[in-house]
């Protein structure tokens, strides 16, 4: 299938046919579009809306997410001015000695007493987010929105964020097919751009901070903010630098661990992961976000030529596993 990428930075580009022009979401170069282009993705969007729109099994998943829910775990926290704040949630789990909880509509993080320096950290990191002026299609709904932070009685805090009732840790998903490694790579390719434009390295990109809405193939990076910064800085309490390289590194990494493999060095191509894959996953990283993404892009086109979107069939009860 033809498409239409970014001369510049090899993004995917956003197209407005009723104004004959092209928009780059990641870099902002703009493209007139001539009719060849304005026939053929008329014809594309029309089926790209069918296959997307109609999400069959919306109504019983909700109906089963209810369910999965009303069985939800419940924590109870106490705020310095005696306010109760009850967290329901369905998983839970400890990265750098944080406690993170998923719950239907948000994402709770707990820092411990001492730890106000890494809520701090997150808040400013994730705030130095850049986006170009042609973002139409609002790149901040793919990070961090902090709705809320409290001190605790006990000397920890909190701090929420947003997130789609359909947004799920990665870390739940395991072992997946080639197609579905195929665009959460491509997702992530995204996110990474737009810290390449912003200027900043998250070392932690990976199952633990990603997050993914599998009905619409979208990916977030939510966590591990705190030791984030501008590239060329020095990690947050450390001598290590923060180098571009490590966001890419963390695309290969996540890849690896989704497919079913613990590391890098075993990825291998198979029936479910095609060879190409496996060796861009085991491949060194290009220069910079933007020629890895057009990399990305040709080994993609590679392993399974038309673009396809393969739907995602699961629900609560199969991603928290509460039958």
């Amino acid at each position: 299938m033809k498409s239409l990428n970014c001369k510049n930075c090899g993004a995917a580009m956003y197209l407005d046919t009723s104004a004959m022009t092209a928009h780059c979401r990641f870099c902002g170069s703009k493209h007139m579009l001539n009719r060849e282009d304005t026939d053929f993705f008329r014809d594309y969007y029309s089926t790209l809306t069918d296959l997307i729109s109609p999400v069959k099994n919306e109504q019983q998943r909700k109906k089963t997410a209810d369910r999965v829910w009303s069985k939800a775990q419940s924590m109870t926290f106490e705020s310095v001015d005696g306010t109760e704040l009850e967290i329901r949630y369905l998983h839970s789990h400890m990265m750098d000695g944080v406690k993170i909880y998923a719950a239907r509509r948000n994402v709770v993080f707990h820092f411990a007493q001492g730890d106000e320096g890494k809520a701090e950290r997150f808040r400013k990191t994730s705030s130095m987010l850049d986006y170009p002026s042609a973002d139409t299609k609002k790149l901040s709904n793919f990070f961090p929105n902090i709705i809320g932070g409290f001190s605790l009685r006990d000397g920890s805090s909190l701090l929420v964020i947003s997130k789609d009732e359909n947004e799920y840790p990665l870390r739940l998903f395991q072992g997946l097919s080639g197609r579905h490694t195929a665009w959460i790579i491509s997702r992530i390719e995204n996110l990474c751009c737009v810290l390449e434009y912003s200027g900043l390295v998250h070392p932690q990109i990976g199952i633990d901070t990603l997050y993914i809405n599998p009905f619409l193939h979208q990916a977030n990076l939510y966590g591990g903010w705190w030791l984030a910064g501008r590239k060329n800085s020095l990690m947050p309490g450390g001598q290590t630098l923060l180098e571009p390289e490590m966001n890419l590194m963390g695309i290969r990494r996540t890849a690896a661990n989704v497919s079913g493999y613990g590391d890098i060095g075993q990825v291998s191509g198979s029936e479910r992961l095609p060879a190409v894959i496996a060796d861009f996953i085991k491949g060194k990283p290009r220069e910079d976000a933007y020629e890895d993404f057009a990399l990305w892009d040709e080994t993609l086109i590679k392993a399974y030529g038309e673009r396809k979107f393969i739907e995602f069939d699961t629900d609560d009860s199969k991603i928290y596993g509460e039958g």
